[in-house]
């Protein structure tokens, strides 16, 4: 008897379970069949997503590519167009480069203004410090020849603040142009920190060196005045010397 009782309540258990199995199902299941598709659809579109953006920037690279080979082959107004369109689609460091291409194309024509306002604008859109810094002294260097010494010092300086290498280009230019300014005492106290740089390229360091040999020293102080009649004044006698 105990047995069947068993055996009974065993079923009646299992009854129980099975229909609270079913109820759960009916109460949760579509709720979990939304959220396993929602799982399905974010991995399935974040894999498209990565695939998509692979092959976009393989064919801008190819593209980027097709347009150097035309600038090496000289036919600069082909490929200056390649990259004028370069610079408007694609990844951003595509677009940023494919900006400088440009910018060079026209300094190599001719337009300086054009050039620099490519190159300013390279530097707006670059996404990271080396190409930021890269179109900055890329457009600091026309602008020696296009603009007055304080606008070029005012473009300089964020660069001479930099803690890349690119600070002791900006400040070799910095030196040079200040010397043809006028001054002097810029170019040389600049020059001295580019030779004592020991973290500068050596063929930089040894320009400096170069530079300031023949920028000369600091002018020494003024000697005193010499009287009337060429005689020169005789320094007073220190106490206990012979008069």
């Amino acid at each position: 008897m105990t047995n069947e009782t068993d055996s009974f309540v065993n079923e009646v258990d299992e009854s129980l379970r099975q229909d609270r199995m079913l109820d759960y199902a009916k109460k949760y299941g579509p709720w979990l069949i939304g959220v396993f598709a929602v799982f399905i659809l974010a991995v399935g579109g974040w894999q498209f997503w990565k695939e998509q953006t692979l092959n976009s920037a393989r064919r801008h690279a190819d593209e980027y590519a097709a347009a150097q080979t035309l600038l090496q082959t000289g036919d600069l107004a082909a490929a200056k167009t390649e990259f004028e369109r370069l610079s408007n689609e694609g990844p951003r460091a595509y677009r940023t480069m494919a900006q400088m291409e440009r910018a060079a194309i026209l300094a190599q024509e001719g337009d300086l203004e054009g050039a620099l306002a490519g190159f300013d604008a390279a530097a707006e859109s670059a996404p990271d410090q080396i190409m930021r810094e890269s179109a900055q002294i890329r457009a600091a260097y026309i602008a020696a020849d296009t603009q007055d010494f304080a606008a070029l010092q005012t473009r300089l300086q964020p660069l001479i603040d930099s803690d890349s290498r690119v600070q002791y280009l900006a400040k070799e230019l910095l030196a040079v142009e200040a010397w043809e300014a006028g001054e002097t005492e810029l170019a040389r106290t600049t020059l001295e920190q580019l030779q004592l740089a020991f973290e500068a390229p050596d063929s930089l360091r040894q320009r400096a060196q170069i530079a300031l040999s023949v920028l000369g020293p600091t002018p020494a102080a003024a000697t005193p005045e010499t009287p009337a009649g060429g005689a020169t004044t005789a320094p007073a006698p220190s106490e206990g010397e012979t008069k």
